[in-house]
């Protein structure tokens, strides 16, 4: 995570249906994200949070939000550097 100080990242997800009943979320992007939830409405409220979860291990603070994606096989949020958006709401006011 060099650069999530410095840039926006893409976290692509991939969901499954578990055998036990649970519904998981995993990455390609972002090494060690592993969400599992009962239901789907608990595993989208519980993706942003371990997004921003594993970046602040890493020292980074993030917002997290979905993004657009017209591919449906995968899901797609970005974690957005918390400082930099803040840099840029300040720069909005004092304009």
């Amino acid at each position: 995570m060099t650069d999530a100080t410095t840039r926006p990242r893409i976290v692509r997800l991939v969901r499954e249906k578990g055998n036990a009943g649970l519904y998981y979320a995993t990455s390609p992007d972002l090494e060690g994200l592993l969400v599992a939830a009962p239901t789907v409405d608990e595993l989208d409220r519980e993706i942003p949070k371990a997004i921003r979860d594993l970046y602040a291990a890493c020292g980074v603070d993030v917002i997290v939000s979905m993004a657009d994606e017209a591919d449906e096989s995968r899901e797609t949020w970005v974690a957005f550097p918390a400082a930099i958006a803040r840099a840029e709401l300040d720069r909005d006011h004092r304009a």
